[in-house]
């Protein structure tokens, strides 16, 4: 029965960090204050998850330690893919995440002891095997769709900047009108074109 139930926890855990969806690939530009003071912000979280796990005694602690040091190693990562949202650095999230796993994992298998210690620890590496290798899969499917977004995106602009050329060249020929027409036409203009 012990065998079990930390190979169901051990699965459990690893499988929420693989299921998790991959971060957002296109934010807004960060300035470099900004960064600095997500850095820093991850940082305090950190040092008050640390100083909760000191009242905490034993493998409980160690393991409040593993799960602040994961939780700021994803955050960590997940900041470089906001940064710069690359397939590299959503593999680097992804691992993140299963290491963060792992160790968390191990750490629950050392209050085991004999076979079920072995066979929860065996279930952990598999299981981050495992993630590993999505990890790496997954990369490909990321860079595909970076490189999707970065087309659309090209040919939307391709698309706006056409698009206000021609608003540009009709406006000049509504300018040319009398005053009677022009008003006409420049309110027409405006409806075709969505503009204000």
């Amino acid at each position: 029965m012990p065998f079990r139930i930390a190979s169901l926890a051990v699965a459990a855990l690893a499988w929420a960090a693989v299921a998790q969806a991959a971060p957002p690939l296109a934010d807004p530009v960060m300035s470099r204050d900004d960064v600095k003071a997500q850095k820093v912000r991850i940082e305090e979280q950190y040092d008050q998850a640390q100083a909760r796990c000191k009242r905490v005694q034993g493998p409980a602690r160690e393991l409040c330690n593993e799960q602040a040091r994961g939780e700021r190693d994803v955050q960590v990562a997940e900041l470089q893919m906001r940064m710069e949202p690359t397939a590299d650095n959503d593999e680097k999230v992804r691992l993140a995440k299963a290491d963060a796993t792992y160790s968390q994992a191990l750490v629950k298998c050392k209050t085991y002891d004999g076979q079920a210690k072995r066979v929860c620890r065996e279930d952990a590496k598999s299981t981050f095997e495992t993630a590993k290798s999505e990890a790496k899969l997954q990369k490909e499917v990321v860079a595909q769709t970076l490189r999707s977004e970065n087309t659309v995106r090209e040919r939307t602009d391709a698309a706006d900047r056409a698009a206000l050329a021609q608003f540009n060249k009709a406006r000049e020929r509504c300018e040319m009108l009398p005053a009677e027409g022009r008003q006409n036409c420049l309110a027409d203009l405006k409806t075709r074109f969505g503009q204000p």
